[in-house]
């Protein structure tokens, strides 16, 4: 086993996340630092991490890679450092690891985003609605402005 797969087994994205800057909130979701985001959007799964708002996707080595502005072998041996993982050494999880992911969590998260991107549409619509400009020549509305670029 090579180094990027020990770190990838061993360290899961949302510790990882957490211990450099992300706050990871409910559900494993935080604010993407990829892009100017004010709600959390981006999913952290134990294996992997998703933007909805930017796309931006990868695992824990890509992650760190892209946080610190770093290589992603300097971001594997940071990682090995960091929490203690010894690379010439897989950890006890490697053995353990089903060979199948966890479809029913999936479905669930996939279901939490759906749900969260909906009503995100239907607030959107209802900006478009509620903060229209009455004139060409009034300031448009923040709200108005947001829900006509997304």
């Amino acid at each position: 086993m090579n180094l990027y797969e020990t770190v990838k087994t061993a360290v899961p994205v949302p510790e990882a996340a957490g211990k450099y800057g992300l706050k990871v909130k409910r559900h494993d979701m935080a604010l993407c630092p990829f892009h100017d985001d004010r709600h959390p959007s981006m999913k952290l799964n134990r294996d992997f991490y998703y933007c909805f708002g930017c796309g931006a996707k990868g695992d824990v080595i890509d992650l760190v890679s892209r946080l610190l502005g770093i290589s992603p072998y300097e971001a594997a041996r940071r990682l090995c450092e960091d929490f203690g993982v010894d690379p010439e050494r897989p950890p006890e999880t490697m053995a353990v690891k089903p060979k199948h992911p966890l479809i029913r969590a999936f479905r669930e998260d996939e279901s939490y985003c759906q749900r969260i991107l909906c009503d995100y549409l239907r607030l959107l619509e209802d900006w478009k609605v509620r903060y229209a400009p009455g004139s060409m020549e009034e300031e448009p509305d923040d709200h108005f402005t947001e829900a006509c670029q997304m």
